[in-house]
Parts: structure tokens; sequence; C-alpha cells
């Protein structure tokens, strides 16, 4: 009976920390994520100190170093292709880091046999 006695308040004290623990991650739907809490802690003095934007005024004004800026445009990569033969038994890395100097990049098998494989390669235009 003692046993008994002792072993509901411990299961009832669990399920009480569990539900403290979990509280905080609490979503209204299931895979929703949750609030996103990172603690900073800067040791040193020259480590960097965290900000905290609380609110932006509006307009946003953002000034862009020119030296930095990156030009970017919406279009779609144009490939030239070759293809090189390897003879059998020749070392495959050697023939194809001669062309990979010059900027090829392998994309696949095109055959092989016994006189050798042809490789297909890319690079963009």
């Amino acid at each position: 009976m003692q046993r008994q006695s002792a072993i509901v308040p411990g299961v009832i004290l669990a399920a009480a920390g569990i539900a403290v623990v979990v509280h905080g991650q609490a979503t209204t739907r299931p895979g929703e994520p949750t609030q996103a809490r990172v603690w900073i802690e800067n040791r040193a003095a020259g480590e960097a100190i965290p900000v905290a934007v609380q609110s932006v005024p509006s307009p946003l004004r953002v000034q862009l170093d020119p030296a930095t800026v990156v030009l970017t445009s919406a279009s779609r990569q144009t490939w030239e292709y070759r293809s090189i033969p390897l003879a059998s038994g020749a070392d495959p890395a050697r023939g194809l880091a001669a062309v990979g100097a010059e900027g090829w990049e392998a994309v696949g098998v095109l055959q092989s046999g016994a006189a050798g494989t042809t490789v297909l390669l890319k690079r963009p235009r």
C-alpha cells in the first residue's frame, strides 16, 4: 500500500515537470515552428555585441557599399558540351584533370567498352 501511495505522487510530479518544460514550445497546430529564442554570451571584450531590433522606422533606409554589391540576372544558364575518350587501362584522373583545369566538369559516361570509356563534359558558356 505504501508503495502505491509513493508511486502516484511521483507520476503526478513527473507529468507536471514535463508540462512545464513543454509549455514554452507549444504551438497552435502540429508542425508549426516554435518561437526562436537565442541566448548569446560574449565572453571576451573583442566579441561582437548582439543587437535586438525592437521597431523598424518606416520607410526603411538601407545603404550599400558599391564595392560589395553583386549584380545578378534571372536567366537560364547556357552550357557547352564536349566528350573525351579515355583509353582502357589509362588513369582517368590524369585525363580529366587536364580538361578540368579548362573549366570542364564530368557529367556522365556515354559508353564503356573494351576500347575505353567516353566521358561527357560541360562548362558554362
